[in-house]
């Protein structure tokens, strides 16, 4: 097998791991290393049927204590899982999603809460009211970007500089929040358009997001504890949107409809999606 590390074309076994994993060595590099090398299950002892359990239980709204208890993985190893496979579901994103063909791009923000909803000091930037920021291309309903942060102009800006790195498309449709027009009234090439009626596609995507991730329904006890993890389920939640979920109607997923794959992916396409040169 090729070295992932160098890309030379030959390498040889090098004996077997403490687990019984065959272990391979670079005549080029000298870096040893196994089968799973840039993947999730690289120094992991898990299956790949304990991984999509893992990742699907998690984007269906499962807690992080429920997702142990139906794998039977510890708690520590389910939230290790979950956060590298945010890693990679941004690589993804990162290396799949450009030069999006879209007639518009929708933005829209749903509220979610940290921690706590009330009595929130003006210092606590990670806890309190939490909003997820979402760019749709209205052509195929992909997601082009996502943010998570306060309702701020930076949260806008964020937003607006990220979607357009994935797509040429000028023409914005956002709601009445001003923080868009402020943004985006900077550039003179970009056609901004306020209307509800435009983005209800996006909003009905929120709805289907927020129903399916749990700790994003309003009135529940499974809200997030910690900032970073609803940016690691957002990134996570994305993916699965574009890549993995099947439109029950059409039939097909939202890279489908955008020209990006001929296929819908699993959860081991994100797993093992090579981030080597």
């Amino acid at each position: 097998m090729p070295c992932p590390l160098c890309s030379h074309d030959k390498t040889y076994k090098h004996g077997k791991t403490s687990k019984g994993s065959q272990r391979y060595r670079c005549p080029n590099c000298k870096q040893t290393f196994t089968d799973t090398f840039d993947t999730i299950y690289y120094r992991r002892q898990v299956s790949q049927e304990e991984v999509r359990i893992v990742l699907q239980s998690h984007c269906e709204g499962t807690s992080l204590r429920g997702i142990s208890r139906i794998s039977g993985l510890s708690y520590n190893t389910g939230v290790s899982l979950i956060r590298a496979a945010s890693q990679k579901a941004q690589l993804v994103h990162n290396g799949e999603v450009s030069s999006v063909d879209t007639d518009a791009i929708a933005a829209d923000e749903m509220w979610s809460f940290v921690k706590k909803q009330k009595h929130c000091l003006p210092e606590e930037l990670e806890a309190g009211d939490c909003w997820i920021a979402l760019s749709l291309a209205q052509l195929n309903g992909l997601i082009l970007s996502g943010r998570v942060g306060k309702r701020t102009d930076k949260l806008a800006i964020e937003l607006v500089t990220s979607t357009q790195g994935k797509t040429d498309c000028q023409e914005w449709h956002t709601d009445g929040w001003s923080g868009y027009e402020r943004v985006l009234c900077t550039d003179d090439e970009v056609e901004h358009y306020i209307s509800k009626i435009l983005t209800q596609r996006l909003e009905r995507t929120n709805g289907s997001l927020r129903q399916q991730t749990g700790r994003w329904h309003r009135r529940q006890n499974k809200f997030g504890k910690v900032w970073e993890q609803t940016k690691v389920t957002l990134r996570l939640v994305i993916s699965y949107f574009n890549w993995i979920w099947v439109h029950s109607r059409l039939g097909t997923t939202a890279a489908q409809r955008a020209d990006l794959t001929s296929q819908p992916w699993t959860w081991q396409d994100i797993a093992t999606y090579s981030t080597l040169c």
